[in-house]
């Protein structure tokens, strides 16, 4: 609307210097019919001084006097021809600013709709671009609450498994505490895991020999099958928590009716 508006007072703009053109060529139109009349006059006043003159050279005064109206009429003449063509001057000229207003106010007017047009398509991008940035706004926040929801179960996994395992890890060493403090009396048959090094061996029986209240009875069995060894203990004692301190064992393990020693590999 605002374009329209400009072309408007444009035209208008146009419409008015077309005015003043005419108007100036209708001046200079009544100038020249003025200049015509007057030398019309002329002529006339051309011609009673011709009769003036006549007695005194009646020849050459009326020579005189022919020339001189055969110039005014020239004069008469290129005048009116010169209204003539400021006529039609002024007439072109106002068919010419017509058309050119006329063609200005059609291009102005096009190139208006043009603006709309590329206005409307321009809202209409920006329309869409609303919508898709909404759409993918929408599915990212859906995406994240997936994420935090997974990460969330994840770390609620993480910590559930940790709980667990310290759990094993607390009931393991209970049952470790209490496997240890298990107390032994009478014979005891323990197994020794092959392979079975002799000089560990050596050292186990060596250690087994300084424990109070506690007889080697036997030992037996080879290095691939593994070593049996039978001890006695004359009192009650807690026999697994006495093997684990042995610097030569790696592990003890209780089974139905026996233990089972591993030695420490050799060094």
């Amino acid at each position: 609307m605002k374009y329209d508006k400009q072309a408007e007072k444009e035209a208008k703009r146009e419409a008015e210097e077309a005015r003043k053109a005419e108007e100036t060529a209708k001046r200079e139109a009544e100038e020249a019919k003025e200049r015509a009349k007057r030398a019309a006059e002329e002529a006339r006043k051309a011609e009673e001084v011709e009769r003036k003159a006549k007695k005194e050279a009646e020849q050459a005064a009326r020579e005189k006097a022919k020339r001189e109206a055969e110039e005014a009429k020239e004069r008469a003449k290129r005048q009116d021809e010169e209204a003539r063509k400021a006529a039609e001057a002024e007439k072109e000229a106002k068919i010419e600013a017509e058309q050119a207003a006329k063609e200005r106010a059609e291009r102005e007017a096009e190139e208006a709709k043009e603006r709309a047009k590329r206005e409307d398509e321009e809202a209409r991008k920006a329309e869409e671009a609303e919508k898709e940035a909404k759409i993918e706004a929408e599915q990212a926040a859906k995406e994240k609450a997936k994420r935090e929801a997974e990460e969330a179960a994840k770390e609620k996994a993480k910590g559930e498994a940790e709980e667990a395992r310290k759990a094993e890890e607390t009931a393991k060493r209970e049952d470790e505490e209490k496997l240890s403090a298990e107390l032994y009396e009478g014979l005891v048959k323990m197994t020794i895991a092959s392979p079975v090094d002799y000089e560990q061996m050596g050292r186990l029986e060596e250690y087994l020999r300084q424990v109070q209240n506690l007889h080697l009875v036997l030992v037996g069995g080879s290095v691939e099958e593994g070593a049996k060894i039978v001890v006695s203990a004359d009192k009650s004692i807690p026999l697994i928590s006495i093997l684990r301190e042995m610097p030569s064992v790696e592990q003890v393990v209780k089974t139905d009716k026996e233990i089972q020693v591993t030695l420490k590999p050799k060094i």
